[in-house]
């Protein structure tokens, strides 16, 4: 399927945001929040799947702010940077006058969909996390650890090991690993992304290890929404275990859980057609 995307920069909140767009403007509108690996973006994330939903939709594909082509702000705010996506998404959609849309998120992009969730519920429709983090109390897992301190050894064969973790199955990209591992490197290897990397995960920071302030959800505003939220998690997902959204989906009222098979932590990608389907007749109202 060719998808016709429109790419633009848009200043929203006092940020840049890289923002691709395909589909109809007059239909519903879907807003494609990426996860936080080094050298991410919204393309990377969502660029095989994004054609599927642009015949129906209008498709909001964006680099967030401290990632890709958006702004990469020098400094964060006491309140960290999740709550800084929340508010610049938010202004996002008032520079675009969008009075509503949908949410899909992956890993982070699902934590932060669901903190937009609880801010400003009257300005979301339906909720689609993949892999979303934020559930329980487990710690970071190995696979997630080393996402996190890629920087210790950014080459290209730690970056091949670190897609190697998204996935089931890690021959899925085949011969063409190496390239996706070198564009992704490439973008990593960026002064202002290595920078906006250590920013977003306390890095170097005292303690007992790395983390990300602000990525759970308080549970009594999870028991408060009232929007329908789809949580999709691969089975074998070793960096965010599928325990995280089994946690979300018993405090969230009007959740439904898919935990799919043969499946890992990108499953937008190596899940794609059983993704699509099930995002879809989640939106139609169908499931």
């Amino acid at each position: 399927m060719t998808t016709t995307m429109e790419t633009s920069d848009v200043e929203a909140g006092g940020f840049r945001i890289r923002l691709n767009r395909a589909g109809p403007r007059t239909g519903e509108a879907i807003l494609f929040l990426h996860g936080s690996g080094p050298g991410a973006t919204g393309l990377s994330n969502y660029a095989a799947t994004v054609p599927a939903f642009a015949d129906d939709y209008d498709c909001l594909v964006i680099d967030q702010v401290g990632w890709g082509d958006s702004s990469h702000p020098a400094e964060l705010p006491p309140s960290g940077r999740v709550r800084q996506l929340v508010l610049s998404n938010l202004a996002l959609l008032d520079a675009l006058g969008l009075d509503r849309v949908h949410l899909v998120g992956n890993s982070l992009g699902g934590v932060v969909a669901l903190n937009m969730l609880t801010a400003a519920p009257e300005r979301i429709g339906k909720v689609v996390g993949m892999g979303a983090g934020g559930g329980g109390n487990t710690a970071p897992t190995g696979e997630l650890l080393k996402l996190i301190e890629f920087y210790n050894d950014p080459s290209l064969e730690s970056m091949k090991q670190l897609i190697s973790y998204m996935l089931h199955d890690p021959d899925l990209f085949g011969a063409e690993i190496d390239a996706i591992a070198r564009d992704r490197l490439e973008t990593a290897l960026r002064p202002d992304v290595r920078r906006s990397h250590l920013l977003t995960f306390g890095l170097p920071a005292p303690g007992p290890g790395p983390g990300l302030p602000g990525l759970r959800v308080p549970e009594t505003s999870l028991r408060r929404i009232g929007n329908d939220v789809l949580l999709v998690h691969g089975r074998e997902d070793s960096v965010v275990p599928a325990e995280s959204s089994e946690w979300l989906a018993r405090r969230i009222p009007n959740a439904r859980l898919h935990v799919v098979p043969h499946c890992g932590h990108w499953a937008q990608i190596e899940q794609a057609d059983r993704f699509v389907e099930l995002s879809t007749l989640f939106l139609r109202g169908r499931i």
